[in-house]
């Protein structure tokens, strides 16, 4: 063989091969301050994104709303979200993304406060219930009614922030409030309140997902396989050291390690083995659905659900 083919052989040969790797694409996810995305952070610190082979940046976020701007403006291709912030997203942006993990779901940590005369949610028929509409609020007190035969319009709904509810029930402008973790204890802590209902009720509808552009997916199927393999490896990380691993994510939340290992008896983190079911469309897409119609109807968003799969599908595991 003349040198001249031997070249063109070898070059061919090459560009076969690398043709037929697999693209390894840059994530740019933002995340906020949560206890169940934390673990995400931990594998950065700990480089186990690297292990996994994927190149993941992390990019802090202050808040959920800070999050989807992020991802809107370009400067984030990956998000932790609730499903709400998922949803609303793609009603909005209308660029097609993918769910590729579910981090959690809450376990008691979201919740129904409602003055002393009202003992059971069956009670709060006709009353005065504060929420932050068009967030994870809403959807909550809708499923929370919705186990209890009661919907929306059976209650008189107001939006109120929750830095607002101790106001609210202080000039009695509310009958029963929507929160969560710290600020529940605070409301707990300053008037005669009492939990009429929580998300144990209600398991894995309350959930917390990270989100990434579509195209990463379809350019590496293999990449889910290997985030959830770093996903994991994050968990048994925090399982075999303790103490440093909740030193590092409580850090970033800005409180104690005992603060945070306290925060997960309210929430449930789920495994990569967990992954499989959880992801199935069946349980998702019904719960995706759920969430577009009650953001359609508290007005938060103004989408067609039927077309909801166009713009929002849930990422495939490989075998």
């Amino acid at each position: 063989m003349k040198p001249i083919h031997l070249i063109l052989v070898i070059f061919t040969s090459l560009l076969l091969s690398s043709c037929s790797q697999p693209h390894n694409p840059k994530i740019k996810l933002a995340i906020n301050p949560w206890p169940g995305y934390e673990f995400l952070y931990l594998a950065n610190e700990k480089g186990l994104f690297k292990q996994a082979g994927l190149d993941i940046e992390i990019i802090e976020a202050p808040s959920l709303a800070e999050v989807k701007r992020f991802f809107r403006q370009g400067k984030a291709n990956a998000m932790t979200s609730t499903m709400i912030e998922a949803v609303s997203l793609a009603a909005q942006h209308k660029k097609p993304i993918s769910i590729v993990l579910v981090t959690d779901y809450s376990n008691g940590g979201d919740m129904i406060l409602a003055k002393s005369d009202i003992t059971e949610l069956s009670q709060i028929k006709s009353k005065r219930v504060g929420v932050e509409l068009g967030s994870l609020g809403s959807f909550f007190l809708h499923q929370a009614l919705a186990k209890h035969d009661l919907a929306l319009n059976d209650i008189e709904m107001l939006n109120i922030e929750q830095l607002d509810a101790p106001d609210a029930f202080d000039k009695d402008i509310i009958d029963a409030y929507v929160t969560y973790p710290p600020y529940s204890n605070l409301l707990l802590n300053e008037f005669e309140l009492q939990k009429v209902f929580d998300s144990r009720e209600i398991p894995k509808t309350i959930l917390d997902v990270v989100t990434v552009s579509s195209e990463l997916v379809e350019q590496n199927p293999e990449w889910i396989k290997r985030f959830h393999s770093a996903w994991q490896a994050a968990l048994d990380y925090a399982k075999q050291n303790p103490i440093e691993a909740n030193n590092i994510m409580a850090k970033r939340e800005g409180i104690s390690a005992d603060e945070f290992a306290a925060a997960f008896q309210d929430l449930k983190v789920l495994s990569a083995n967990d992954q499989r079911e959880i992801l199935s469309p069946k349980g998702l897409s019904q719960n995706m659905q759920q969430v577009c119609t009650v953001l359609n109807e508290t007005n938060s968003i103004n989408f067609e659900c039927n077309a909801l799969s166009q713009f929002l599908s849930i990422g495939k595991l490989s075998d």
